[in-house]
């Protein structure tokens, strides 16, 4: 629960977790875990990373129902739409999914499918800037909330720019010297750099460190 903790010590408010045990009832009882070392105020979300068909997936959901998660993430493979669909339609937790989808044609054939109410795009996947806050605007036409997926240096930016903007997801990932200026979590929150462009710089010595062969 060491993870779990630490983000809760940051102030975050929602904590995901993947569930890939092949057995239903041991992802029940890790979410349990989770839940509980949480402690109250924080939320949940879970992650299946397409490993389910549809079916595995409505016996999963009815287990966690309980658990009020806020969405159950890429139930089925990302480039089977109709598949999605008939999760989103069939379980009673909120589906996200996105982070595999790359252009707004694709992201509007989930809308119209109602294949998920949270939609991640990847900023680097997904066209940059530009391309993803189509893809949000398109989404907030169909009352869908957006949550890109990871890079919170960046996507921060886009939820900021949308009405429809609901978390930035954030994993603590980047070296301490790598970027200058690193949007730091505080109580929960990351505020919007005000420098120009994303708001980030590279740290003196940070490219002759990282480079390949460097």
């Amino acid at each position: 629960m060491d993870e779990a903790e630490k983000y809760a010590a940051m102030g975050c408010k929602y904590y995901k977790m993947k569930i890939h045990h092949p057995d239903p009832q041991v992802n029940r009882s890790r979410v349990a875990a989770v839940k509980k070392a949480l402690g109250g105020g924080v939320r949940m979300m879970v992650d299946v990373n397409q490993r389910l068909d549809v079916l595995g997936n409505q016996r999963q959901a009815a287990l966690l129902e309980d658990f009020d998660l806020v969405w159950y993430e890429e139930p089925v493979l990302a480039d089977d739409n109709a598949a999605c669909a008939e999760v989103a339609h069939s379980i009673r937790i909120p589906v996200a999914t996105g982070e595999n989808h790359y252009t707004r044609y694709e992201f509007r054939d989930l809308l119209e499918r109602r294949a998920a109410r949270y939609l991640m795009p990847d900023v680097c996947r997904a066209g940059g800037f530009s391309e993803t806050l189509r893809i949000g605007q398109l989404a907030a036409a169909h009352q869908v909330a957006l949550t890109p997926h990871l890079i919170h240096e960046i996507s921060v930016h886009v939820v900021g720019a949308l009405a429809n903007g609901f978390l930035v997801e954030f994993v603590d990932w980047a070296p301490p010297d790598l970027f200058e200026e690193l949007p730091q979590c505080q109580d929960g929150q990351f505020r919007i750099p005000e420098r120009p462009g994303h708001g980030m710089a590279l740290a003196k010595g940070a490219v002759r460190k990282y480079s390949a062969g460097g």
